[in-house]
């Protein structure tokens, strides 16, 4: 995974939300979190742990 990816998202997503907090990126957010686990490393349980906790 290349870092200038996930920062690349981050980049969309953070000056939309600064504009406008409540502005709709979840276009964007799955790829974000499934980035993010393949940086750390998630199993599948892990990363169904995350998910359900955090909705």
């Amino acid at each position: 995974m290349k870092p200038a990816a996930l920062a690349g998202l981050v980049e969309r997503i953070l000056p939309a939300r600064r504009t406008e907090p409540t502005a709709d990126t979840t276009a964007l957010e799955p790829e974000t979190d499934e980035r993010i686990y393949r940086l750390y490393g998630l199993t599948p349980a892990e990363i169904q742990v995350l998910e359900e906790g955090g909705r």
